[in-house]
Parts: structure tokens; C-alpha cells; sequence
């Protein structure tokens, strides 16, 4: 990838695997691009603006070699005010924070700014850097370390380490640099856990290599000729080469600062500031994002329901509305939320409504600004990148976002199961970003697992139990209801259990009921196993006068209307009653007006095998003369064959399928 090292302005020697990232934040002109100049030798200025006006615009990168173990990478962000999107961007990610402040100056309005977004980016390591002590007194220094561990003591950093430095003579430098090494040694190093993502904070055409994107990998790993997803776009795109600090490398990972060379039908410019590259398996994007949101104390107003906001994440930014899950008017969830309103120093969960789509994961850590993007709102994390449209303040759904804050994917289901929720673990994984194998073991002790409807499941015991329970109460109340009949239609069934239990778990225990041969299923009706359908003294009175006279018919199949006439039973009753009869196998249904007692099948049957031994054609008009019946009764019983795979027809004529199968169907 010719170039792309200098274009990222990428340096470490090679050998190293993965990164501690430290973003710096402060106010424009206090010396954090000197500063880094000075811990590492590089110049993150790069472009000639920058470099001409003295300030950052640009996100700048560097990076401190370690004798062993991981480099320190810094991400050198703009200070200044008009550039703060841009700040925000390019710290999603980080492992530690190093504020600077100017002696001189002391703390600014984007002092505070930034100090804000790394708390509510959940940076919880800060290192606290005065610069330009040179330009200073010793009592100057102190006022301002003072004033900077007032404004920390209501923040989590409120013991942080501070290092007084001079960007220009390079005092106290090398005590921070040490310091710096030594948090690093004590920083927890991202894994590669999940499949591979990384937000894309720039794209450009590099001459000799083609499309080359930036940005720092959140999780996975990816490989030379791996392929990728890039979204929204839903683009398939191929890794050409990979260079991590400065170096051509074969394979990157999760907090890594990456450029990769990618194929694919694409230009530059179609790869937009904020996209993903992710792993085809995960594969998912949605403008509707369940999150947990902490209003900032120092917010001057109260959010409104659906309230216009922009969202920050990774490096993307977009428009959209925030939607208050509570109920409306009170606060009965604890939520901080009162009369559709969020008050300043308050916590909620929420939807945010985007108008576009983006691509996220659970846990993944946010921003809010106001719509004009004056103000940082607060931030937080999201909870479920496939929020509902509608239902999304639910008891059960609240109940769902709740479990989906705790602080690990086990625990999140472990909380999900203990309050009865059927899980799609599929999606689980999907939204987590859980690979097969990390997911093994997740589901807890007290959950049952299984397939159904496509999917694979988990609840807990109880809720399985309760599920089973209601569907032996309610066969049990049908067989009661309904004693003459043999058994009840799945079209009847499911809607009814399904009201009260889920349809994915309702069928699950219904399929584990029919294996285990508690209940039985014939003729597409579901029963009791131990169950036999009583019939009522009238209606067994009618089936024997039916059967009669069915037998006294002989080879003449009456239909039902010529039944009726015959026995003097409504062609209602009589339908009903000779349905039950073929249910049980006393009759053969021929047609829907028309049914016939096996052994006067038989009779047919054997006329045909008698035909075909003889080599005669198996026609209409032949077995009409053999059968001694009508056209009608003959083509109809002909069709019968053809339906049960006894004969087939061939044209004019028909051939034997299965000479046997007529004695196992008809002769009792």
C-alpha cells in the first residue's frame, strides 16, 4: 500500500501487535501537538493549514515504541471550538486520556468540553498535563493545578496524576512519558473478541494501491484477503493489504490505528466519514437504537420527548430525535424522567429515531449534541441497535433494556432469562457482536435451549414449565369440550396457546410434547396420547344404519345426497358423522360427496390387478364394464387409485404402482 504510512502519519517500529490508545484534549494553542512532538518526535500537523495557522484540524496520530509489550499510540485532537465534531470523532475507542492545560491560560471553555466527552465516552484513566510552565511563576502553577482539582473533584478522575511541563525546553517531559509507560503497563489491552469492525474516519486514493481507508479497529481481527461489509452501503469489499504502525502487516486487531487497502467496485468517494467495515457476519443496520442516556448537570435545558438531537459515534454523525421510555407524567421506573422531560444530572433510556442508518453493537458508547451542534448533551450506551417501532415502552421491553445494562453479554442473559424473556440467541450474538465459540457457554444454569421456527432459543426452566402447563391445561379443556372429537386442527390449536406464549416457545414444547408421546398427532389432529374420543349413543345408531346400507349398495357407491334420501339422516349429520368414520379408518374419503367402505375398495382393486394380469388396457371404459358402474363412479374411484399410489395415470390409460398396497390399505 504504497503511501498510506505517510498519508496516516503512522510510526513505530515493527513487531508490535496492538496499541494503548491516548487521545489528548484541551484548548487550542495550550501545546498539545508540541507536546506529543516532544513524547514521540513526530509532527501530527501534517497538512500545510495546519501547519500555517498553528492549530489542528485534522486528527493526527503518533506513537511511542515500549521496549516490550504494546506502543502508546496518541490521537492528537483539534482544540478549537469550530473543530470540536471532529474531537469527538476521533476519541471513540481510546483507552486513556491526557488533558492539557496551559499554564498561562489555564482551564477554557473546551477544557470542560472535552473533559465531558471523555467521561461520558467512559474513559476511565486521565493524566493531567500543564504545559508552558516556562511562561509562568511558581505561584501561577499552583493557582492553576489548584483550579484544575476543583473542577475534578466532581468528576471520576478526581485523584488523576498532573505533570507540569514545558512544550518548549522538554521539562517534566521525560517523567510523563515514564508515567505514560507505566499506565500502559497497567492498562487492560483490548482483545480481539467478536467479529472484526472498524469506523471509518477517512478514505482516499492512493496512487499504485487504489481505495485506502482509515481508522481504529474496535474489535476482531482481520486478514489479508479477508472480505468485508461496508455499511450503510452494504458493499462487499476485499482486503488488498494492511499497515499498522507504519508497517506491512498480514493480520490486524481490536484497538489497533489501521489503513487497509481494499477491491472492490468503489471509489473513494463513495466511502463516507463514518461508515463501517465489518465482517459479512454481522452484517446488520438500523435507524432506531435502544440506549441508556446521561443528561450532563451543566446542560441548560431539560430534553423533551422526541426532542431533536445529533448523534455521535464512532465517526459518524447523524440527525435524529431522542424518544423517552417512561411513562408519561411520572417516574414510577426511577429513570430520572418526569412529565415527557429529562432533566439536567438525570439518566433515562431512550430510543434514538435517526434519519439515516448506521451500524452499532451493544455497548458501544455515544454522544449526543444539540441539533444546531452548540452544545454537548450528554451520552451513553447503546443497548440494542434493533430497537422497535412500536411497544418500545413496554413493561416487558423496559424490562429487556434493563437487563441489557449489565456490564457483561452473560450477564445481560442471565438477567434477560431470570425475568422470563424467550431469547433469539442468534440475534443476541448479532447485536452483541458475539462470535460462535465466545458464545458457548453463555446461556446460565437455569435456562433450556432449543430450535424452532428457524432459530435458536433460550428461556428459563420455570417459563418452559409454565409454557407446557398451559398446553396440557388447554387440550385437556378441549377434550372435555369436545369428546366426540378425535382430536383438535393446528390451525385451531396454535392461535390459542400462542395468546398466551410466544409462538416460537408454544410450538417448541408442542414438538417436545409429540416426541416424547404425551400427546399424538394422526391425520393432522393433535390428542391426548391416552385419549379416545367417545361417540354419542345417536350418533353411533346413525353410523351403523350408514355402514348398512353402504353394504347393502354393494358396488354401487352412493353419494352422500343419495345416502340422505336412503337413510333419512340431514346431509349435514351424515357428512359429519362419515368424517369421523374415515378419521377413525372405517371409510375412505373418494371425494367430498362421495365415501366408500374399504373392503367395497378392495373389490375395485381387485378387478384392476385381475385386468392388468391379463394384459388388458387399464382404461375408463374398460374397468367401467369390469367395475359395473357409471362413468362418473368409475373416474372417481380411478383418482382415488391415483391419490394413494395404488395406480398413475399415463394418458388414456393408467399402470401399477404398488400391487400390494391396496391389501394393506383395504383389508382389515
Amino acid at each position: 500500500m504504497p503511501g498510506a504510512g505517510a498519508a496516516t502519519g503512522i510510526f513505530s517500529p515493527a513487531g508490535f501487535t496492538a496499541t494503548v490508545i491516548i487521545a489528548t484534549a484541551g484548548h487550542v494553542d495550550h501545546g498539545k501537538t508540541s507536546l506529543i512532538r516532544q513524547l514521540t518526535g513526530v509532527e501530527t500537523d501534517r497538512l500545510a493549514e495546519e501547519q500555517r495557522r498553528g492549530l489542528s484540524i485534522n486528527l493526527g496520530y503518533a506513537y511511542l515504541p515500549r521496549p516490550r509489550g504494546t506502543p502508546l499510540g496518541f490521537i492528537d485532537v483539534p482544540g478549537h471550538q469550530r473543530f470540536i465534531n471532529t474531537m469527538i470523532s476521533g476519541i471513540s475507542g481510546i483507552d486513556m486520556g491526557m488533558l492539557v492545560v496551559a499554564a498561562d491560560d489555564g482551564p477554557m471553555p473546551q477544557t470542560h468540553e472535552h473533559l465531558d466527552v471523555l467521561q461520558l465516552l467512559g474513559i476511565e484513566q486521565l493524566t493531567l498535563v500543564i504545559s508552558k510552565i516556562d511562561r509562568v511563576d511558581a505561584q501561577r502553577l499552583q493557582a492553576v493545578q489548584a483550579q484544575l482539582r476543583g473542577i475534578l473533584e466532581t468528576r471520576p478522575w478526581s485523584n488523576v496524576d498532573v505533570f507540569p511541563v514545558s512544550n518548549t525546553e522538554g521539562d517534566g517531559v521525560a517523567a510523563l512519558q515514564s508515567h505514560l509507560l507505566m499506565c500502559a503497563e497497567q492498562a487492560i489491552e483490548q482483545r480481539s473478541t467478536g467479529y472484526f469492525r472498524l469506523s471509518i474516519d477517512r478514505a482516499f486514493t492512493a496512487k499504485g494501491a487504489g481505495l485506502v481507508v482509515t481508522g481504529t479497529a474496535s474489535s476482531g481481527v482481520v486478514h489479508v484477503g479477508d472480505l468485508l461489509t461496508l455499511l450503510p452501503k452494504n458493499t462487499e469489499l476485499r482486503v488488498r493489504s494492511i499497515r499498522a504502525h507504519d508497517e506491512a502487516v498480514a493480520s490486524a486487531c481490536a484497538g489497533q490505528r489501521v489503513a487497509l487497502n481494499l477491491s472492490g467496485k468503489l471509489e473513494a468517494g463513495a466511502v463516507g466519514r463514518g461508515d463501517w467495515l465489518v465482517d459479512p457476519k454481522i452484517n446488520r443496520i438500523g435507524n432506531r437504537l435502544d440506549v441508556s442516556f446521561s443528561l450532563l448537570p451543566s446542560a441548560p435545558f431539560a430534553i423533551k420527548h422526541l426532542a431533536p438531537v445529533k448523534l455521535y459515534i464512532g465517526a459518524k454523525r447523524i440527525a435524529g430525535r431522542m424518544a423517552l421510555l417512561s411513562h408519561s407524567g411520572d417516574d414510577k421506573a426511577g429513570d430520572g424522567v418526569g412529565g415527557n422531560r429529562l432533566q439536567p444530572g438525570n439518566s433515562c433510556l431512550a430510543q434514538l429515531i435517526l434519519e439515516g442508518q448506521v451500524a452499532c453493537v451493544r455497548g458501544e458508547r455515544f454522544l449526543l449534541r444539540d441539533h444546531a451542534e452548540n452544545i454537548i448533551l450528554g451520552g451513553g450506551v447503546i443497548l440494542d441497535p434493533d430497537g422497535p417501532s412500536s411497544g418500545k415502552s413496554r413493561p416487558r421491553r423496559l424490562g429487556w433494556l434493563r437487563a441489557m445494562q449489565e456490564d457483561s453479554s452473560a450477564a445481560a442473559l442471565a438477567s434477560l432469562i431470570a425475568q422470563g424473556q424467550l431469547v433469539d440467541l442468534d440475534h443476541f450474538k448479532q447485536i452483541c457482536n458475539l462470535r460462535d465459540d465466545e458464545a458457548t457457554d453463555l446461556p446460565p444454569a437455569n435456562s433450556r435451549l432449543f430450535s424452532s421456527e428457524g432459530c435458536h432459543w433460550a428461556v428459563s426452566t420455570q417459563r418452559w414449565a409454565e409454557a407446557d402447563q398451559l398446553l396440557t391445561d388447554y387440550i385437556d379443556q378441549w377434550h372435555r369440550e369436545n369428546p366426540e372429537q378425535a382430536g383438535i386442527k393446528m390451525t385451531e390449536l396454535k392461535p390459542a396457546i400462542t395468546e398466551s406464549c410466544e409462538s416460537p416457545l408454544a410450538m417448541a414444547v408442542l414438538v417436545s410434547r409429540l416426541e416424547t408421546g404425551s400427546l399424538a398427532m394422526k391425520d393432522g389432529l393433535i390428542r391426548r396420547a391416552d385419549f379416545q374420543p367417545t361417540v354419542s349413543v345417536q350418533a353411533l345408531t346413525q353410523w351403523r344404519i350408514i355402514r348398512q346400507r353402504l353394504k347393502d349398495c354393494g358396488d354401487h357407491i352412493p353419494l352422500l345426497s343419495e345416502l340422505s334420501e336412503q337413510t333419512g339422516i340431514a346431509v349435514t349429520t351424515l357428512t359429519k358423522v362419515m368424517m369421523d368414520a374415515a378419521k377413525n379408518g372405517d371409510l375412505c374419503r373418494i371425494t367430498d360427496t362421495r365415501y366408500a367402505l374399504p373392503e367395497q375398495l378392495m373389490r375395485f382393486a381387485r378387478e384392476v390387478l385381475s385386468c392388468d394380469r391379463n394384459g388388458e388396457p387399464l382404461t375408463v371404459i374398460g374397468l367401467k364394464s369390469r367395475f359395473g358402474s357409471g362413468r362418473r363412479l368409475t373416474i372417481e374411484i380411478l383418482e382415488y387409485f391415483d391419490r394413494v399410489h395404488f395406480t398413475q395415470r399415463r394418458g388414456d390409460n393408467r399402470v401399477i404402482l404398488n400391487a400390494e398396497l391396496p391389501a394393506k390399505l383395504f383389508e382389515r
